[in-house]
């Protein structure tokens, strides 16, 4: 591995400047990525039902849900050949783990001569990213939920490695958009009147 790499790489352990991703229904299956962060957006959207009440000039809203949407932008850089080679693996990894878990045997039939693999798990991952992607009311920190856009595009102008007639690009411009399933119960009650203090950022509070 390149000596800039492992460079970045150990700045990246000891600062936790690094995107974390593991599957949540396969086990050992996660990848890393050094944090070259290129844009962040953490979207909370409040759902009301809303009815319009005659002689009342606002609406009537009744409570739904707050729900949580974040998108996160990232370059993937390679600084020698064998950088890219695994830089490529891990997008292959990532990519895979979009995908759903089935039971059954592949190639095998049922009646209707349909394949009898059957969905058993939904691709569920889990994600961390220092302490702006973090669920922190549990021990490892990683937040659940499901990714519903991932793209890792090659930047064209940066080159390629070759290795065996094939391309390796030494830059991706990736960008993933994650929707977490909070493990906690989020809000206030009568004895609980600070909410969650360490809620989303752990800044301190």
């Amino acid at each position: 591995m390149n000596t800039t790499y492992t460079n970045a790489q150990n700045y990246a352990n000891n600062s936790g400047a690094k995107i974390q991703i593991k599957s949540a229904m396969q086990a050992d299956m996660e990848v890393e990525f050094l944090a070259f962060v290129s844009s962040f957006n953490d979207s909370f959207t409040s759902q009301w039902n809303t009815e319009s009440v005659y002689g009342r000039q606002d609406p009537i809203g009744t409570f739904q849900s707050t729900t949580r949407v974040i998108s996160l932008g990232f370059d993937i850089v390679a600084f020698s050949r064998e950088d890219a080679i695994e830089n490529m693996k891990r997008v292959n990894k990532l990519t895979n783990m979009l995908y759903p878990t089935y039971s059954g045997i592949a190639g095998q039939t049922g009646v209707s001569g349909s394949n009898a693999l059957s969905l058993s798990k939904a691709p569920l991952v889990e994600i961390k990213f220092a302490n702006l992607i973090q669920e922190s009311f549990e021990q490892d920190g990683f937040l659940l939920g499901w990714i519903s856009a991932f793209s890792a595009n090659p930047v064209i102008d940066m080159g390629m490695f070759t290795d065996d007639k094939k391309l390796f690009p030494k830059v991706y411009n990736a960008s993933i958009t994650f929707n977490p399933q909070h493990r906690n119960q989020l809000g206030f009650t009568k004895t609980n009147t600070s909410g969650q203090a360490k809620f989303p950022y752990d800044g301190g509070q």
